[in-house]
């Protein structure tokens, strides 16, 4: 339960930061979030500037939009991704969509330099997303769509796959105001989506290497972490003393987990840690954490 209660925590905090970049930088700064975020921003405007739907004062009709644009979404990452996946994104696109209608926006933007301000606020926007996928959840939209795009293809990833299905929000943003309201939201998106990939663990892959006289620590490994180990049978050449050494390619969120298993198991033992550019073959892509 407390371990639960935690990976919420940390869940919802990533949504209070991704709903913190919207209402102080993007929306002061008459920009469009990408996803399905900006999505329900230009179903909002057709809604209330084209038709003349009236909304109560404070409130953002973005957040209703976006909870509503998630339901189907929710139907994917169930059958592709998991029901604990499902119960911390239920949560969070809850807690998201509250946030993103109740949040005063900042009257104006909080950097005068739009540039600074987009990329300031991306780059909290993307912090926030990130540690909400490392804690087990999402904010919906393109959060489970670049999940479910991450494990079938593996490739790619989530900021990958939000920075392309943004242009069509770009494109949009460039008619209904200009190149230069356009240019700026894809510099947010372009941020978020790099800081997300460096911020979501389960996408940074780490090879290790470790050398010990513990026969079977291989076996401990491949039970503790789930993954593939392959051993080989040698010894140290000034010894002669018999030794293995197994090889196990681990997301970094994993990694830790196996530092610690190490340091219990056999302290003395020798580990060389590579972070592969490049990971070919059968490499399962982990979504969800344990």
């Amino acid at each position: 339960m407390k371990k639960e209660l935690e990976h919420i925590f940390r869940a919802l905090l990533g949504i209070l930061l991704f709903a913190m970049a919207y209402a102080w930088f993007l929306v002061p700064g008459g920009l469009y979030s990408g996803g399905f975020t900006g999505i329900s921003q230009i179903l909002k405007y057709l809604l209330t500037d084209l038709w003349g739907l009236a909304v109560p004062e404070g409130v953002d009709l973005t957040g209703v939009i976006s909870w509503m644009v998630n339901i189907p979404l929710f139907v994917l990452g169930f059958r592709s991704i998991g029901k604990h996946f499902l119960y911390y994104s239920l949560i969070c696109v809850t807690v998201q969509s509250i946030l993103l209608s109740l949040i005063p926006p900042f009257p104006e933007p909080i950097l005068r330099d739009a540039t600074l301000n987009a990329a300031v606020g991306g780059a909290l926007s993307g912090f926030g997303v990130g540690l909400t996928l490392r804690a087990g959840g999402s904010g919906g939209g393109l959060d489970i769509v670049g999940m479910y795009t991450a494990k079938k293809y593996p490739d790619f990833s989530v900021g990958k796959v939000s920075i392309i299905i943004n242009t069509a929000v770009y494109l949009f943003a460039a008619v209904r105001n200009d190149v230069n309201i356009a240019a700026y939201s894809l510099l947010y998106s372009l941020i978020s989506g790099l800081v997300t990939d460096r911020a979501h663990y389960q996408n940074i892959r780490v090879s290790a290497m470790v050398v010990s006289r513990k026969k079977e620590l291989g076996g401990i490994i491949n039970r503790e972490i789930n993954r593939g180990v392959t051993t080989w049978r040698g010894y140290g050449e000034y010894s002669h003393d018999e030794e293995y050494v197994f090889m196990v390619v681990t997301n970094k969120f994993e990694w830790r987990q196996l530092r610690r298993l190490l340091l219990q198991e056999d302290p003395g033992a020798f580990v060389q840690v590579i972070m592969p550019e490049q990971v070919i073959g059968n490499f399962e892509k982990r979504l969800e954490i344990s």
